[in-house]
């Protein structure tokens, strides 16, 4: 694809995908911060830390797992078996691709959907964990999942329109100028 639009709506989609990245990194240390001061408040002063395992379990782990996967897909680094399509045709093989990326599109734009219907329900109702030393907002990290999965499924559309782009190119009549 050669078109200024689409060109633009590539480099939003590296530039979120890389911000999400490094949010998600962030968490990484954020975790590894939360799990040491847990173990050294336990070990060394005799007290434990409240709240620790909650918060890693409802918000680090959440983030570092939804957050970069539209990181993952933008740089194509998905785990990919070629077994039944390394023996087609290339345009079989472009036609398959092409069928499976729009099925993965359909399919993480309904997941996005429902969770942001259920990070919405979260929200209205401010939902909360307890823990050990109180109430522990949850709501928040049910945000991580739309926004994870919808910039993976941005990424997804950008990666289908451009297959489309590629097949329809492939089976073009070439045209002979006199």
């Amino acid at each position: 694809m050669d078109t200024k639009l689409y060109q633009v709506f590539v480099r939003i989609d590296g530039a979120l995908s890389t911000a999400l990245c490094i949010l998600a990194s962030l968490f990484v240390v954020a975790m590894m911060l939360h799990i040491v001061a847990g173990i050294f408040s336990r070990h060394v002063l005799g007290e434990p830390l409240g709240g620790v395992t909650e918060i890693v379990s409802v918000y680090d782990m959440v983030a570092v797992t939804f957050l970069p996967l539209a990181y993952v897909t933008h740089r194509n680094a998905h785990i990919s078996v070629e077994l039944f399509t390394r023996s087609l045709s290339p345009l079989w093989a472009q036609l398959i691709d092409t069928v499976a990326v729009l099925f993965v599109v359909l399919l993480s734009a309904w997941i996005t959907i429902e969770t942001a219907n259920a990070a919405f329900e979260s929200f209205y109702i401010r939902e909360v964990w307890e823990s050990g030393d109180g109430f522990l907002s949850v709501w928040v990290s049910r945000l991580f999942l739309p926004l994870g999965i919808g910039a993976m499924t941005f990424t997804w559309i950008l990666e289908a329109v451009r297959r489309i782009d590629r097949l329809v190119r492939l089976n073009a009549p070439a045209i002979s100028v006199r």
